[in-house]
């Protein structure tokens, strides 16, 4: 029976008769309640509130739940999560319930601000950032839209270094902060190339490259032996010589070297000195 009923039987034999009766108590199954799925961004928490009735629940999976023996746990994991709240009862109906939750985890934003970079006063800077649908950079110094992903900086001779902070945010209003350091560069356009290097595998000082600043086109880097013979030459700005001509390693002494770029607005910049190779 559906609710608690009471049955009766009747006995006849000739004119005698007897009676009996049983009452069939009826009890409700257990039940387990969670309510809608929720949605976290990675590296978060959230509450989980179930409800049952009966004498006896359980969570699964446990191991990313804090105070798992409450109805109220907190719940953090780091990937989309079922969790399965069961409720029995040890008194009347035995048969245990369910009841589920997912919990959706957003990917860790993959938030990005850049490079580190040096630029001269006055010259224009394109940002770069990547990594979600919206952004909010600050401080707004020199900015032309702090919300873009991708704003003009322009900074004057009074700023030495600024360190801009991006936050990039993703799906679901998750986000993260990336940084990059903007510094002045004020004698002027350059080309900047070390006295010495150690092309000894060491991973350390192994290639000898110019490091450019205002420059937007770098002509030629090239290098020279003391006889005037050309060794390495590159248009590449993040290309260097690494000691050797023809397959074969150079010996260790001084070699001589010229660059030729373009600044920011077109004006040549040549630069010519001397470098040690040492072994």
């Amino acid at each position: 029976p559906l609710v608690t009923t009471q049955y009766n039987v009747i006995a006849n034999l000739g004119k005698c008769q007897a009676r009996d009766s049983a009452i069939v108590r009826s009890v409700a199954y257990p039940t387990a309640a969670l309510g809608p799925d929720l949605t976290i961004c990675y590296g978060s928490r959230v509450q989980l509130n179930g409800s049952v009735v009966g004498s006896v629940f359980s969570w699964s999976p446990s191991s990313s739940l804090v105070n798992e023996n409450t109805l109220t746990p907190t719940a953090g994991p780091t990937r989309t999560t079922a969790y399965v709240l069961t409720a029995s009862d040890t008194i009347g109906c035995p048969k245990p319930t369910t009841d589920t939750i997912i919990v959706t985890v957003v990917p860790m934003v993959a938030a990005y601000a850049g490079k580190d970079t040096t630029i001269l006063p006055g010259q224009p800077l394109v940002m770069g950032a990547s990594g979600g649908i919206s952004y909010l950079w600050r401080p707004t110094t020199g900015l032309n839209d702090p919300t873009l992903a991708e704003p003009t900086a322009i900074l004057d001779n009074t700023i030495d270094s600024i360190t801009y902070i991006v936050r990039v945010t993703a799906q679901g209003g998750c986000f993260a902060e990336d940084d990059v350091k903007v510094r002045v560069y004020k004698p002027g356009a350059d080309i900047l190339v070390p006295s010495a290097f150690t092309p000894n595998g060491d991973g350390k000082n192994d290639i000898i490259k110019p490091t450019t600043v205002g420059i937007q086109k770098l002509t030629y880097f090239s290098i020279y032996n003391r006889w005037g013979q050309l060794l390495f030459s590159t248009p590449e700005i993040n290309k260097g010589w690494d000691g050797n001509f023809a397959g074969q390693a150079q010996p260790s002494g001084t070699y001589v070297y010229q660059a030729l770029g373009l600044d920011y607005l077109g004006n040549p910049v040549y630069r010519k000195g001397t470098c040690v190779l040492i072994r």
